[in-house]
This record gives structure tokens, C-alpha cells and sequence, in this order.
């Protein structure tokens, strides 16, 4: 069984097909790659909708108009993981409207609502689990009472992975996760991924940066912290249309393929392609610069050092550092009411909901291997 794995996916400004339907031959080449898999998983971060209005009181929200699932059938995507922090972003109206329009098109999904999706094809048999760190501050999370995303809660992951394991399904565990921009995954994330691979043959999905991080292949598995971005655009704001809040620069255009061949129940083969959101198509492979990757996954080698938490730290303050830059008193003035005040408050509960159900977890699994 081949499985291509994509990065993260917002269908918008330039790439909106209700714009242009002519956008479709931008994608011509991407559709040729992925046409020789038999499955192709994206992470699907805007949800289709129209006139919904955002919820949350986020600086930045995604959205998708429902045309642009032509687009996704055009390039042959079978699968989406819904698990990240913008699938949310237009509430439950938002939300459903892509359940069904992603159903009505056969594509299958997981990621929320305790949905995972168990796949038997070729004599093959492989389970799709998606998940959502608390340290994206998502909102729409699953509760007792309410259905929404899945949460990383770590030794729900352990034991849902051990279950699949014990009825023969490989597992693909998709995580959105991590820090924006950033080539580092945090130290926390590498030991997760990690103590996963030591008792387990399985695949870690990461997505989240936007932008390549390393991987490493260990005992039957293979880890992608980070595949960047496989569509995306400049994120602008209501309050600012002229500037963009995010613009996409080289490092945001390249991305990766994940490219896997499964075999009885086993991974035989796993390669990268390297992808680029160029001017006028979306360029595959030889065609490709290959960024940085060596050094990328070079820095995995000193995960959980603090000469590697310090280099990470950096690079972050850095990328903190020139956002500001473009933020002036106005800015700041326009964020003063009682959204910004909730968004704050959020963040400090999920932080601590991380430490619970995240950090505190990975932290008990070391000690019993």
C-alpha cells in the first residue's frame, strides 16, 4: 500500500478557485505525483464556509469558500485530518458544512470527535489517528458534554496506538503541534514521538510550523515532525486588509511529500519529495531546492539538551522579534477590548491543560521504559 502524506492545507486568496477556475492547471503536476498512491492524507486547517463569522476573538482565522473542494478532488486527496486549531475558527456551522461537503465528496476524515479511521486495502490494514496539542491554543475541544477536537493526551495516544497494534493495523498518527516558523520541534514533542517509536512500528504526521522540520527513522517507524505547508497563503486581518498579518516567505512555499510504502504491516520504504509553491505551478521534486533538510534533522541529535532548548529559544525570540516589528501603537490599540482579554485567558488554561495531560504523561512513560 503507497500513502502519500501532505502538509497543511488552507485553501484561500490566491489558490480560491471561485476566483479562477483556471487555478486548477497550477496543480497539474502535484496531481500527476500523487495519482501512482492509493492513499493521499492531508491536514485540512480552513473549514469551508461562507458567511460565518469568526469565533473565538483569534487575530487570525481561516476560512475556505465550498467551491474549493473541487481543488482537493482535482488533486486526489482521499484522506483529511481535522485535528488543528483552526478547523473551529466559523464555529459549528463552519464545521459541519465541511464534515459534509468533504463527505458528499467521498473523502474520508478524522481528528475530532474520537474519529479515527481503520483502513483495509491491498491486504493491508492501517489506522488514522489525529490529535491537537494544547500548546496551538485551539478552541472547539472535545469536553465530557460536547463533541470537537481530540486532544493530545498522551496516554490516550499510547493506548489507542497499542490497541491497533494488537489487531494488526499500523498506525499513522497525525499531531498538529509545535511552535509557528520555527525549523525546531520542541524537546517534548521529539521525546513523545520517540518513546511512541520504542514500543510501537508507526508513523508520526507532524504539521503545525508551517515550515520543514527534521526526521529520523527509528527501529519500523518514521517520524516527520513537521512536512511545512503543502497550500497556503498570505493570512490578512478584517481590521487590516493591506498588510498581511502572515506573509509567506521562501521557507512557508517549500514543503514536503511524506511517501510510504506499507507491507505486510510493516514500513518497507519511506522517501521524501520536496515541494514549492512557485509563481505560475506547483513545482515537485527534482525541480525543487531541497532548503535545509540535512541540517534539519541534524539538530534532532541534541533534542532535549539545553544547548538544544537554547537554540530553539532563539530562533523563536527572533520570529517574536520581527512580528513586532510590524506592529504599531495602532495595532496594539485595536486589539484593547474584551476578546483580546478571553484569548489571554485561554491560552493560560491550556497551558496548564498541556502540562496535564501532555507533559506530565510523556514524563511517566520515560520512567517505565
Amino acid at each position: 500500500m503507497r500513502i502519500a502524506l501532505l502538509g497543511d492545507i488552507a485553501i484561500f486568496g490566491r489558490y480560491c478557485l471561485s476566483r479562477d477556475k483556471k487555478l486548477l492547471n497550477y496543480f497539474d503536476e502535484i496531481k500527476e505525483h500523487l495519482s501512482s498512491f492509493d492513499i493521499v492524507i492531508g491536514n485540512l486547517e480552513a473549514p469551508f464556509a461562507i458567511d460565518e463569522r469568526p469565533i473565538g476573538g483569534k487575530s487570525a482565522t481561516v476560512k475556505s469558500h465550498p467551491d474549493n473542494i473541487e481543488l482537493l478532488n482535482h488533486i486526489g486527496i482521499t484522506h483529511l485530518n481535522l485535528a488543528n486549531n483552526h478547523i473551529g475558527d466559523f464555529g459549528k456551522t463552519g464545521y459541519h458544512r465541511t464534515i459534509e461537503l468533504i463527505e458528499k465528496n467521498g473523502i474520508g476524515w478524522f481528528g475530532t470527535e474520537e474519529k479515527q479511521l481503520k483502513i483495509e486495502k491491498n491486504s493491508e490494514k492501517i489506522a488514522l489517528l489525529g490529535f491537537c496539542s494544547y500548546n496551538t491554543n485551539p478552541s472547539f475541544l472535545k469536553t465530557k458534554s460536547t463533541k470537537g477536537l481530540n486532544y493530545l493526551d498522551a496516554e490516550y495516544v499510547y493506548k489507542k496506538i497499542q490497541e491497533n497494534s494488537s489487531q494488526g493495523y499500523f498506525s499513522i498518527l497525525s499531531v498538529h503541534s509545535g511552535q509557528e516558523h520555527i525549523h525546531f520541534p520542541s524537546s517534548e514533542d521529539v521525546k513523545f514521538a520517540r518513546l511512541l517509536a520504542h514500543d510501537f512500528n508507526y508513523v508520526y504526521y507532524g504539521h503545525h510550523p508551517h515550515v520543514i522540520q527534521g526526521y529520523e527513522r527509528l527501529n519500523g517507524s518514521a517520524i516527520f515532525y513537521s512536512l511545512g505547508n503543502f497550500i497556503f497563503d498570505d493570512v490578512y486581518t478584517p481590521r487590516d486588509l493591506n498588510k498581511p498579518l502572515i506573509a509567506l516567505s521562501e521557507a512557508n512555499k517549500t514543503g514536503l511529500i511524506a511517501e510510504l510504502e506499507i507491507k505486510e504491516g510493516h514500513l518497507s520504504d519511506c522517501t521524501l519529495t520536496h515541494i514549492y509553491m512557485g509563481k505560475n505551478q506547483m513545482l515537485v521534486g527534482h525541480e525543487v531546492s531541497k532548503d535545509d533538510q540535512e541540517e534539519y534533522n541534524s539538530y534532532l541529535s541534541d533534542a532535549g539538551s539545553d544547548q538544544y532548548d537554547m537554540k530553539r529559544s532563539a530562533q523563536i525570540s527572533k520570529y517574536i522579534s520581527k512580528r513586532k516589528e510590524m506592529r504599531d501603537l495602532n495595532w496594539y490599540l485595536k486589539r484593547l477590548n474584551f476578546n483580546s482579554v478571553g484569548i489571554l485567558i485561554k491560552a493560560r488554561k491550556n497551558s496548564k491543560l498541556y502540562r496535564k495531560h501532555f507533559l506530565s504523561r510523556i514524563g511517566s512513560f520515560e520512567n517505565n521504559q
